[in-house]
């Protein structure tokens, strides 16, 4: 939410929606039309120094 609200403080609102949607396709591995597969990795690091 923090980056709409960053895109809206620059008018970039439509910009920001635009580039989401393509991600979206471009990253969706569904062969089906009406479903969504979207790979995904999450590492989480954590240093204690």
């Amino acid at each position: 939410m923090n980056a709409f609200a960053g895109a809206e403080a620059n008018g970039r609102t439509d910009d920001l929606r635009r580039e989401l949607a393509d991600l979206f396709t471009a990253q969706n591995a569904s062969a089906n039309p009406d479903a969504t597969s979207i790979p995904a990795t999450f590492l989480q690091v954590t240093v204690n120094v």
